[in-house]
């Protein structure tokens, strides 16, 4: 068998011009089939084979193309640095220094990470949700302590001077918590809200920074509140009503972390075990700390206006 991609016909027998044509030349010779791709043919299509690709070569790289629809940007897309924006780097040097700098967000910014109603919902309805809960809990904390508070003192005067006293004891509280923002640090700075949370959130300083300052607050706060209940120490008389209102303010400047737990379903300070039903706190349990937080505030305000 003798096969040549040529289409010499030497020798007195026809070579086939088609390099796939796996047959005998000896065949070829008395009969040639109709479907035989002819050289001509051939060599017109790889002349348009050739020209589209040398079209193809000969465009610029910056040749404008029509841009394909988009979906809107979610709200987790990363925050990219402003050195992107120099006019003095180049487009390779920005993409490394962009992913050299870019911050992501945690997972749970998604909207409904874990089953989580609030940031499932639109902007504006979370802001309301947002402020529905802030106001609640200082709505119950004004009844508590305009109300509640002095009818129980005036009801039951000697229980009340009883706990009164015992009071100063849950400065010990805060000094635990204190200590657990240094013992167990991530799940703190988890709880504190990404850039951008709710629409409008973006406190300066990273969380690492707020997660210190606050832990150390709430150790020196508590300890001060905790002295006026040793009555075998002699410490000012002013320390622990201005410790508690320090505390009173901290308690309500952690507001926000404890409302983004609940929004987002952020975890919080967990142990290196836990497994997956710890991640998420179910509804009643985002009650109880609201109640707890309400609680709080009542009673540093109490230690803080002690009664004359």
């Amino acid at each position: 068998m003798e096969l040549w991609p040529g289409g010499d016909t030497s020798g007195g027998r026809y070579q086939p011009s088609c390099f796939l044509c796996l047959v005998p030349a000896t065949r070829w010779h008395r009969t040639r089939p109709r479907t035989t791709i002819r050289s001509r043919e051939m060599s017109s299509l790889v002349s348009f084979s050739t020209t589209i690709a040398a079209a193809r070569r000969a465009r610029p790289a910056s040749s404008p193309r029509k841009a394909l629809p988009s979906s809107p940007r979610p709200r987790s897309a990363p925050h990219r640095s402003p050195t992107s924006s120099r006019p003095g780097l180049g487009a390779a040097a920005v993409e490394e220094v962009e992913a050299t700098v870019a911050v992501f967000d945690p997972p749970w910014s998604e909207p409904g990470y874990r089953g989580a109603k609030v940031s499932s919902l639109d902007e504006p309805l979370q802001t309301a949700s947002v402020l529905g809960v802030w106001t609640g809990i200082g709505a119950l904390t004004v009844a508590w302590c305009a109300h509640l508070g002095p009818d129980l003192e005036r009801a039951l005067p000697t229980v009340m001077s009883w706990s009164r006293a015992t009071w100063p004891v849950i400065g010990l509280t805060y000094v635990a918590a204190g200590a657990a923002h240094f013992a167990l640090p991530q799940g703190f700075k988890d709880m504190f809200p990404h850039k951008g949370a709710w629409g409008w959130w973006n406190l300066p300083g990273s969380p690492e920074f707020h997660v210190a300052w606050t832990g150390v607050a709430e150790i020196l706060g508590g300890l001060g509140m905790a002295s006026g209940a040793l009555w075998f120490v002699d410490t000012p008389d002013w320390l622990a009503p201005t410790s508690a209102y320090g505390l009173f303010l901290l308690t309500l400047a952690v507001t926000p972390a404890n409302t983004y737990m609940f929004t987002h379903n952020a975890p919080g300070p967990l142990p290196e075990d836990a497994d997956e039903s710890m991640q998420v706190l179910p509804w009643y349990g985002h009650c109880a700390r609201g109640a707890l937080q309400v609680f709080l505030l009542a009673t540093t305000w109490g230690v803080a206006h002690p009664p004359h």
